[in-house]
Formats: structure tokens, C-alpha cells, sequence
């Protein structure tokens, strides 16, 4: 999944698109599909960043999560 850059606004459908395929690939990986909807819950209702603090919160707050899944990911893979 791509991470979108700084100085573009931020696109939370597309980010919430993201999530959902990212979910649905790991559905069969509890741990990734309940991290993915924790932070799915995070950004389900919100039209947009309240301001550029909360808007450089939630790019971290996805990065990271995209980061976890990746290493959840390389840890559950069979040798």
C-alpha cells in the first residue's frame, strides 16, 4: 500500500480504500485484520483533518500502522 506524501492534502477515502484492501488480503490473519480496524475506526466518520496537526497525526498514526502490518506480515510467513 502506498504512503502518500507530505506535501499532498490528504485523502482519507483513499486512505480508508487502503485499509479496506489491505484487510481484506490479511482477513485470514486476526492480528493484522484487528489492527487494521482499530485504526479503520479512527478515520471511518471523519470528512477530513480537523487541522495540520491532527491532519500530520493521522499520516503518522497510518504509517505506522503500515509498518506493524509489514512486520506482523514477514513474521507469519512460513519459512
Amino acid at each position: 500500500m502506498s504512503e502518500q506524501p507530505d506535501h499532498e492534502k490528504l485523502d482519507l477515502v483513499e486512505m480508508r480504500c487502503q485499509l479496506t484492501a489491505l484487510r481484506s488480503k490479511h482477513s485470514d490473519n486476526l492480528l493484522i485484520a484487528s489492527l487494521l480496524n482499530r485504526f479503520f475506526v479512527k478515520v471511518a466518520f471523519l470528512s477530513g483533518p480537523t487541522d495540520a496537526a491532527h491532519e500530520q497525526f493521522l499520516r503518522s498514526d497510518f504509517e505506522r500502522t503500515l509498518t506493524k502490518v509489514n512486520e506482523i506480515a514477514a513474521r507469519s510467513k512460513p519459512d
